[in-house]
């Protein structure tokens, strides 16, 4: 369940890092810090998808966040043509999805360079908020790449929409879109391993135009 511009993608190897591994020296690597945010309604598993990609671990207890939670994961990227590698540090903005902190939302947004929109495939409204959410992020931030997760394809028998509305949906953003679960991982690494491609895709796309 993949659309969007994917153009220059599969240029880029990439691979995620143990904490050991991130602790290291880099050798031959430009290290790269990017801010990004989570978002979409509540309990809809973006803290649990954090969990699941940050520690590997689920839990289907639903506690609500308050405001933003912040973890990180560094990810390696190679671009294949030049062997040039990167040591990509993923800063993961977790943000409430009430409806009551949309005044401070802008700040907890600014400076994020690519999102990940999270719908719940058993509540069709939380599909129908997503491009609310990818148009109240491009409006702070411009236009960055957004990756739209249809979250909870363990439940794919209580879906309330198909796989071909959440990529009409996630079109309308320009985004890429993938069915996961935060309880079984499925997907949930391939989410974050495409916006972290796009990151550094779109990095090198700017300091070559320069």
């Amino acid at each position: 369940m993949v659309n969007d511009d994917d153009s220059g993608l599969d240029e880029f190897a990439d691979w995620f890092l143990t904490e050991e591994e991130a602790a290291a020296p880099a050798s031959q690597q430009l290290t790269v810090m990017k801010k990004i945010c989570m978002l979409g309604d509540p309990a809809v598993g973006k803290t649990s998808l954090v969990g699941r990609f940050v520690f590997s671990m689920f839990d289907d207890k639903y506690i609500e966040t308050i405001g933003a939670k912040v973890t990180k994961r560094t990810m390696a990227i190679e671009r294949k043509s030049t062997r040039q590698r990167f040591r990509l540090k993923l800063m993961i903005w977790d943000i409430a999805g009430q409806k009551t902190l949309d005044f401070i939302k802008p700040t907890y947004y600014r400076d994020a360079e690519g999102a990940l929109v999270i719908a719940d495939c058993t509540r069709r409204e939380t599909l129908d908020n997503v491009l609310r959410w990818g148009q109240s992020i491009r409006e702070v931030c411009g236009p960055i790449p957004i990756v739209v997760l249809v979250n909870k394809s363990d439940l794919r028998e209580h879906a309330q929409f198909t796989t071909e509305d959440a990529v009409e949906i996630a079109g309308r953003l320009d985004a890429t879109s993938f069915m996961t679960s935060a309880k079984s991982g499925e997907n949930v690494e391939n989410a974050f391993s495409s916006l972290g491609r796009r990151l550094i895709r779109d990095t090198l796309k700017r300091d070559e135009a320069k």
